[in-house]
């Protein structure tokens, strides 16, 4: 893959993996970072960094020129809802727009399934559910602002207007991705919290979390590049459902000192807390042939050795 890549959020999670993976490929990888350094995975001599703000247009015209691909993984939780309409949707149509001017043969889109309303009271959510919508309120999982849902489904409102003109686009809707990097939200932040007794459960703990892991996110952004046929579709990215509580209990046990998750009482909660629901993957392997090279089981043991070597 001897070709120009561009890659934004390339100081953050997913996108640091993708630009270590698409180095280790042979591609010449731009990665927009907020701050040049040393960042976890971008120490291969074919990543440049570059410092900018892929909001502003001249900077997301020039970071694009010459790019025959471009991942874009670059988003924010908000701090409030302009901020995170700003950065996610806006930055994402000033992006995906400098991508078709320049020429961009694929733009795979990083989204996650926080996009979908899980309170529209369906059984599943596929790629073809209803999203969540400016101006109502949803439920938000412990990971994420009440804003983040809504501007990644705004995000990719507009991408389709971009890809109606004639971008050649592929989107990728995560679950909780597992993995180790310093801004990992399911393996750094949330166990931190969960040490700290500051995530709740909701009654009994049953409501189902969709898990996945960075290789494997990795692995269908690899499938679907061999896959022009993948271009214009969205897919979920969901290999194994876990309840709740057994995601808090597993985490809770790699700390001695961890103190005990705090329960709202089933009569409290509400069906239109649920912040997730059941995301089937059923086009992702249908289509792209795919099946996780990472299990669940895998991810926290390896989230659990980090975590051993920090305390």
């Amino acid at each position: 893959m001897n070709v120009p890549v561009l890659v934004t959020g390339g100081s953050g999670f997913v996108g640091s993996h993708l630009a270590a993976w698409l180095a280790a490929q042979g591609a010449r990888v731009r990665a927009i970072v907020r701050k040049v350094g040393e960042h976890p995975g971008l120490d291969s001599p074919n990543i440049t960094q570059i410092e900018g703000d892929f909001t502003d247009p001249a900077t997301a015209e020039r970071a694009c020129a010459g790019a025959a691909l471009v991942f874009h993984a670059a988003a924010t939780v908000g701090k409030d809802m302009e901020e995170a309409l700003h950065i996610n949707a806006t930055g994402t149509a000033v992006l995906a727009a400098a991508a078709r001017a320049a020429g961009c043969t694929r733009f795979i889109h990083i989204s996650t399934v926080s996009v979908y309303n899980f309170q529209s009271g369906h059984s599943a959510y596929d790629e073809g559910s209803p999203m969540r919508e400016v101006g109502k309120k949803y439920a938000h999982s412990p990971a994420a602002s009440p804003h983040y849902g809504i501007a990644k489904a705004e995000a990719e409102r507009v991408l389709q207007v971009e890809m109606q003109r004639g971008l050649p686009a592929t989107i990728f809707r995560l679950g909780a991705v597992l993995g180790i990097h310093p801004t990992s939200v399911w393996v750094v932040k949330i166990p931190a919290k969960v040490r700290l007794g500051q995530v709740p459960l909701s009654g009994d703990g049953s409501d189902l979390m969709p898990m996945t892991h960075v290789a494997n996110v990795v692995h269908a952004v690899a499938l679907a590049l061999d896959r022009p046929a993948s271009i214009g579709h969205a897919y979920n990215i969901v290999d194994e459902e876990v309840t709740w509580r057994d995601f808090i209990e597993e985490m809770s046990s790699w700390f001695p000192d961890s103190l005990p998750a705090p329960v709202i009482p089933a009569e409290k909660v509400k069906p239109e807390d649920a912040f997730v629901g059941h995301c089937p993957d059923h086009r992702t392997r249908s289509e792209l042939g795919y099946a996780p090279v990472r299990s669940y089981m895998e991810g926290m043991a390896e989230a659990k050795e980090w975590w051993a070597g920090k305390c």
